[in-house]
């Protein structure tokens, strides 16, 4: 694979003549940081829980696998679909204005959640919080292009990653020790309040640093009708065209295990106790953090190594694809360290994103970031639901709900093997500019 050409879009502005403001003192910059790690802690969290708490919800509802996968995947259905506008509001606004006033709606639907008896009343709820969470990952994501080095990008994305990986460990059997005490309602109760707290630090303490670089690189890309700005350009750019299909099935199918699968496939297929998944999924998420964690230090060096950010996530991608191997013939109760085994390679596959947000405008940034996550997440809901409903339509064939739920574990495994087939056929030149 060829990764040391540099290339950027036609006729974009260069960001070397965009020159931002300073980066902040290093007091600033970790007020900064911890304001967003907040929101996206929470955010993670809440799109971890229902894996955790899915037999609680679904013997408190009744609900099958189908209408599980749907309330889970309403947040990714949600979140996908305001990306675009979302980043149209983070090149206007900035990521104060912007992530401040969605938590807001976060916190909302976290009220109607803890309130609702219904499957409706929940949907609706976990739609509003997946809306309010949308710019979470991509506000920070969006600042730290505009205000900081391209260098910096990955070490800061990966710290973010932490913190969400973080929220997802909090997910696990703390959250499961807390609902069985006080009951998965006041769950989300506590979670608006903390939501609330975050818009609230956010709009204090993170100056607009970001508007600053968006202004002047705007200026400088007004004469530009080339590059891409609308949401079909971008789609349609060959750099985007190439990696959708590993955003559906690798990272949004990654979302949508960890947020929701990899919990009924412990209890389902390896035949563990709700307590036993919850310890699980902590170990888990836990090796996640520990993998984040390792990346931010490794990715730097690994590049100034000469392996670029896209040579590494083609091997994150292998290494998922072998994971996913050993999960699917691996079903025995101890068999849940073959999740463990995947976290190493989750970064690198990860990393894609950064990458592609560091190939486009720094005035664009926004847009280009909230376009990979529409898809990302697009690509959520899709595995998300879909594997519910593949496990639906295999059990009413006949088929025990292990084995259905196995079978429709095969087909995202068969979908994931094509994408990687179609991104490595139309190997590009992919790299990071340097201004």
């Amino acid at each position: 694979m060829t990764t040391d050409t540099q290339t950027t879009p036609t006729a974009s502005a260069p960001d070397s003549d965009v020159k931002p403001p300073a980066p902040p003192v290093y007091a600033i910059t970790l007020k900064i940081f911890l304001s967003f790690a907040l929101g996206y802690f929470l955010s993670y969290a809440l799109r971890s829980v229902n894996a955790t708490i899915a037999p609680l919800l679904e013997a408190d509802l009744s609900l099958g696998p189908g209408a599980l996968g749907w309330l889970s995947s309403a947040y990714f259905l949600s979140f996908a679909s305001v990306q675009w506008y979302l980043g149209t509001w983070l090149d206007r606004f900035g990521s104060r204005r912007t992530e401040s006033a969605l938590l807001g709606t976060a916190a909302l639907g976290s009220v109607i959640m803890a309130l609702s008896d219904t499957l409706l009343g929940l949907s609706v709820g976990r739609i509003l919080v997946g809306l309010g969470v949308a710019a979470c990952l991509m506000a920070p994501y969006s600042y730290f292009r505009r205000v900081f080095a391209p260098q910096k990008q990955a070490q800061l994305a990966m710290w973010m990653l932490i913190a969400g990986t973080s929220g997802a460990l909090a997910a696990t059997q703390p959250a499961l020790v807390l609902a069985e005490w006080l009951g998965w309602r006041d769950i989300f109760v506590i979670t608006a309040g903390l939501l609330a707290f975050s818009a609230l630090a956010i709009f204090l303490f993170v100056p607009d640093h970001d508007l600053a670089a968006t202004a002047h690189g705007q200026r400088l890309q007004a004469n530009s009708t080339a590059a891409p700005m609308t949401l079909m350009q971008l789609l349609s750019h060959p750099i985007m065209v190439r990696i959708i299909p590993t955003t559906i099935f690798f990272s949004g199918g990654f979302v949508a295990l960890q947020s929701l699968w990899v919990g009924p496939w412990m209890t389902t297929v390896l035949g563990l106790s709700t307590n036993e998944t919850g310890q699980a999924l902590l170990y888990f998420n836990a090796a996640l953090l520990a993998a984040y964690l390792a990346m931010s230090v490794l990715s730097p060096k690994l590049e100034a190594k000469g392996i670029a950010l896209a040579r590494q996530t083609t091997i994150g991608f292998f290494w998922f694809l072998g994971c996913m191997v050993l999960i699917l013939a691996w079903q025995t109760p101890s068999a849940w360290w073959a999740w463990i085994a995947m976290a190493p390679g989750i970064p690198a596959v990860i990393l894609i994103q950064t990458q592609t947000a560091l190939m486009f405008p720094k005035a664009i940034a926004g847009r280009v970031l909230t376009t990979f996550n529409l898809v990302m997440f697009a690509g959520a809901f899709a595995v998300q639901w879909g594997v519910g409903l593949l496990a639906d339509l295999f059990a009413r064939m006949g088929t025990d709900p292990s084995r259905a739920l196995w079978l429709a574990f095969v087909v995202l495994f068969i979908l994931q093997v094509a994408s990687l087939w179609w991104f490595v056929s139309r190997d590009k030149p992919m790299s990071t500019d340097t201004a």
